[in-house]
């Protein structure tokens, strides 16, 4: 039986791709993604796959699954950050100018009344779900949250978002379909460890 050319290049790519998942530096790299990713929104799909390769490039040992829960927390949050200070120097108009379809989710009045109602809490809730920040940004800031207060909400929100995925990466991956990822995709990749 012969592997197919565009199957050994894949693997070959799947290899080198572990490679740097296991590198020190890699959760710190796919953070600075994350962080960029909040003015792009384009790479939310490959992120949640470069994050997963990341952690099941070294499952086995907590303290770099939490190493990248942290970092790529804190590069979303970064962004968040970042997307503040554009709110507070533009508007919020302007946010929802150069991104409309993110806004035109209904499910974005859930999450808003639960920012409105419960405050820093309620911004811990939705930034712990797998969507996008800016609804929850702008609801939180037209709600009067100080920016601090904000800023450590979501990091707190999407760290234990991120230590969820990672758990769920090593010990169940079909779940991480909630997250974007193909659980079956997850398991060849836990498998093929």
């Amino acid at each position: 039986f012969r592997v197919p050319a565009a199957m050994g290049r894949v693997a070959d790519n799947l290899l080198a791709l572990k490679q740097f998942a296991s590198s020190w530096w890699y959760p710190f790299a796919v953070g600075a993604l994350s962080c960029i990713n909040t003015f792009t929104v384009v790479l939310s799909g490959p992120l949640v796959i470069l994050y997963v390769a990341g952690v099941l490039a070294n499952g086995a040992q907590l303290h770099r699954r939490m190493t990248a829960a942290v970092a790529n927390a804190f590069g979303t949050t970064v962004g968040a950050a970042m997307l503040i200070v554009l709110i507070e120097r533009n508007g919020v108009q302007s946010v929802i100018d150069a991104f409309p379809s993110i806004f035109e989710s209904k499910g974005w009045e859930r999450s808003k009344e639960l920012i409105h109602t419960h405050g820093f809490a309620g911004v811990v809730g939705v930034s712990a779900m797998p969507i996008v920040l800016h609804p929850a940004v702008i609801f939180a800031i037209t709600a009067g949250m100080q920016r601090s207060t904000l800023i450590g909400a979501v990091m707190l929100g999407r760290t234990i978002k991120y230590t969820i995925m990672a758990q769920l990466a090593v010990g169940a991956p079909h779940l991480l379909r909630f997250f974007g990822y193909k659980g079956d995709d997850a398991a060849a990749a836990k498998k093929g460890k």
